[in-house]
């Protein structure tokens, strides 16, 4: 509904800009006992955007990616590892400076594809139930174009809203437990203007 809203609106430009990205993610999950952006996971897909007005642009992404939290806590007690796998469908508003440098944010509806759990490097059997099969998370970055084509961008993305139920909700501090996630990732523009 957004995007044909979108796609009805008067344009400036009225060429579509395609392209991939892909890269890695570091993460942490807010709400468990856990800290610090230890988790490693990648990330890629593609996106169409379009100029709405002078260097302001839509853009829908199609994505998957990986998320989670790790702890290695050493002398002999086991590691502790839990690895999210969604699609993601992120809609943003970008602003280009000079053509080169391109601030974003937006939202990223998601599906949940695939969760494990390892304890001391082996697979514990869990409720996936506990994990709600469809989220919503909000998002921010910048990257930059170092030739029209070709660029770089670091983004910073957070749940909307609990990808699962907190266990105790008597305890006030316990609201549930949110993706906290960081990408780095490389983009190719099939066509640019």
């Amino acid at each position: 509904m957004i995007v044909v809203a979108l796609t009805s609106l008067p344009l400036h430009a009225q060429e579509f800009n395609a392209g991939v990205f892909g890269g890695v993610t570091v993460s942490q999950v807010d709400g468990d006992t856990y800290g610090g952006f230890n988790k490693l996971g990648l990330t890629g897909g593609a996106f169409v955007n379009r100029e709405l007005d002078y260097n302001i642009y839509w853009q829908l992404e199609i994505k998957y990616v990986e998320r989670g939290a790790y702890e290695d806590f050493g002398s002999g007690i086991p590691s502790y590892k839990t690895v999210y796998r969604y699609l993601e469908l992120p809609l943003s508003v970008h602003y280009l400076f000079d053509g080169k440098i391109q601030a974003e944010i937006g939202i990223s509806p998601e599906v949940l594809l695939s969760y494990a759990y390892f304890e001391g490097g082996y697979k514990v059997e869990y409720d996936q139930t506990e994990n709600r099969p469809f989220g919503l998370s909000a998002f921010a970055g910048i990257y930059y174009w170092f030739i029209p084509s070709t660029g770089v961008g670091l983004r910073y993305t957070y749940s909307a809203i609990p990808f699962r139920d907190p266990q105790e909700w008597h305890n006030a501090m316990n609201r549930g437990y949110f993706h906290n996630v960081l990408a780095l990732t490389m983009a190719y523009k099939f066509y640019h203007p």
